[in-house]
């Protein structure tokens, strides 16, 4: 993807400029930016994900700065480490089964550490796997559930191993 094409899509998927507009940023055809919507596909999917998260969470800060402090954050669970990536590999190679993995598991999901503060707050957002996310509901103290976290993390780290 080429740069032209990256701020393609931010203008067009994250601040949802018209093409007239984007046309003339970017001194491209309109034809050429229909053409680029359809080659871009996959990112665009991506990127409508985390603006339906954004709607569903019901953040008040416009979407591009939730875009750009969401793709900032490093993609491992906060308490137990494991990424996505790890995870896709558990799921493929038979390590991981569950029922959930229909609807949850596959992506790390947003976690508040303290529950009653609003989404809003991005310092007391953390990426957190769904089986963390799951446990620690609003009970536990984010700096508690780190201590449930490393458990998680070993038995994570001898699935990987296997």
């Amino acid at each position: 993807m080429t740069q032209q094409q990256k701020e393609f899509l931010r203008l067009c998927i994250i601040e949802q400029q018209k093409y007239d507009e984007i046309s003339k940023t970017l001194g491209v055809e309109k034809s050429t930016l229909s053409k680029w919507y359809e080659e871009l596909k996959e990112e665009r999917l991506k990127i409508a994900a985390i603006r339906t998260l954004w709607k569903r969470k019901k953040f008040i800060m416009p979407f591009s700065e939730f875009y750009t402090k969401f793709m900032s954050k490093e993609r491992k669970c906060f308490y137990c480490e494991i990424t996505e990536s790890e995870i896709n590999e558990l799921i493929e190679s038979g390590r991981l089964t569950t029922k959930r993995l229909a609807t949850r598991g596959r992506k790390l999901e947003l976690d508040r550490k303290e529950p009653n503060l609003e989404y809003d707050n991005f310092e007391n957002l953390v990426f957190a796997c769904y089986w963390c996310n799951n446990a620690k509901t609003d009970t536990f103290t984010d700096e508690e559930f780190l201590e449930i976290g490393n458990k998680i993390k070993e038995i994570w780290k001898r699935r990987l191993e296997n």
